[in-house]
């Protein structure tokens, strides 16, 4: 979380025995792929959760546990702060453009994601309302629906914006030209422009 306060779950009274906390790196250190994480429990729950993660899963290689354990040793509380601060000038920079084009973002106050509302796409369904503006401004997102259960997710698309610079800023030049050719005006259905 990059604005306001994270509350554990473990903090609130009588919560600690309860909660189960697992999380990994793969973000924090942008190693997706090596598969380090951990989980934080009371003793009751570690051997049951210790077994079922060895029938599960294979352990991360040794030379990568050491690399992030590395990283947690000597990386200082401002690598921290900086990671926070790029992303929020790049949600902003994406929110900004995605409000301006119509596709109401909902802003995140952590991770690096932000779905949008895409009503004004066309398409029966998120999927196909993806693939459109895939096809009209050769901006890849998700279909909205691969997060819920249901039709509650199909006027919704997901955007990332763990970019460099130059692709995000390049990703919202054409979001906005897709959205502001001669002949769009603001909630014309993008299909209509081109």
């Amino acid at each position: 979380m990059y604005e306001g306060q994270h509350i554990s779950p473990a903090t609130l009274p009588g919560m600690r025995e309860r909660t189960i906390t697992i999380s990994g790196y793969s973000k924090t250190f942008s190693i997706t792929g090596w598969r380090v994480g951990y989980t934080v429990c009371d003793r009751k729950w570690a051997q049951a959760i210790a077994y079922f993660h060895d029938l599960i899963y294979v352990c991360a290689p040794a030379p990568l546990q050491i690399g992030v354990a590395e990283g947690i040793a000597r990386l200082p509380e401002s690598f921290y702060a900086g990671i926070a601060q790029e992303y929020v000038r790049k949600r902003d920079l994406l929110c900004a453009t995605l409000q301006e084009v119509g596709l109401s973002p909902s802003v995140p106050k952590g991770a690096y994601y932000v779905l949008a509302d895409a009503s004004l796409l066309p398409g029966a369904n998120s999927k196909e309302k993806a693939m459109s503006l895939l096809h009209s401004a050769g901006v890849a997102t998700v279909a909205g629906s691969a997060f819920y259960h249901g039709a509650d997710g199909e006027n919704l698309v997901r955007f990332c914006y763990a970019k460099n610079d130059v692709d995000l800023a390049e990703a919202c030049r054409r979001l906005k030209a897709a959205f502001q050719r001669p002949e769009a005006k603001r909630g014309t259905p993008i299909a209509a422009m081109k």
